[in-house]
């Protein structure tokens, strides 16, 4: 499998499969794919609560295979809110904004995480949660920014431009409440996240619609 990410403003993926390869993609993110790639839809989880929880953050309620069925290779390409993060996690968990999801390699399961330090932080109660072994793609807007942050390192955060958190767990975030937050234009709380761990975020402001 060769992916590739082109264009600067607004940007595509381009994956070319070899026979028998397959790739993941949120439901609405195809642009086309070539003859001899068979796609399949299904739903994003089973269940009630699952169902729900999706709707709630932002997550598309089915995902989409997308499988080379032909003895030659073949490209398909997907496209973006404006660019891509690509991350790599190996059994480890991304923390997310809503709706940030776009694609990946392998099948990964995208969940919700109810997030009460999300929600006094500005985030929201209902994040993205990203598991499994894959490279996956999300949206960003313009060219990403990363953080690593060691231990007991931290910083605040404006948190509409959170893209995801690698390896931050629930007790690594705290809000700080400050009228002068709000007189900023930052809102009336900043994220304080604190390490070890990664940060990711986008220099403009993630806007997602409610996807169906």
């Amino acid at each position: 499998m060769n992916c590739k990410i082109i264009g600067s403003f607004v940007q595509r993926l381009e994956v070319t499969l070899s026979p028998g390869e397959e790739f993941y993609a949120e439901k609405g993110s195809l642009i086309y794919f070539e003859s001899g790639i068979e796609k399949e839809i299904s739903l994003n989880g089973m269940g009630l609560g699952r169902l729900i929880g999706a709707k709630i953050s932002g997550e598309s309620l089915f995902i989409l295979r997308l499988f080379n069925n032909s003895p030659y290779p073949r490209k398909l390409v997907i496209g973006s809110q404006c660019g891509l993060l690509p991350i790599k996690i190996q059994g480890e968990t991304l923390i997310c904004n809503r709706g940030v999801y776009v694609a990946s390699n392998n099948k990964v399961n995208v969940s919700t995480k109810l997030s009460i330090k999300g929600l006094t932080g500005g985030m929201g109660v209902f994040l993205q949660k990203i598991s499994g072994n894959s490279t996956v793609f999300l949206d960003t807007i313009d060219t990403p920014i990363q953080i690593p942050l060691n231990p007991g390192e931290s910083i605040e955060v404006d948190e509409n431009h959170i893209i995801a958190l690698r390896n931050i767990y629930e007790s690594q975030l705290s809000s700080n409440w400050s009228l002068g937050n709000l007189i900023g234009g930052e809102g009336l709380s900043m994220l304080r996240i604190t390490g070890p761990g990664e940060v990711y975020l986008s220099p403009g402001p993630i806007i997602q619609p409610a996807k169906a």
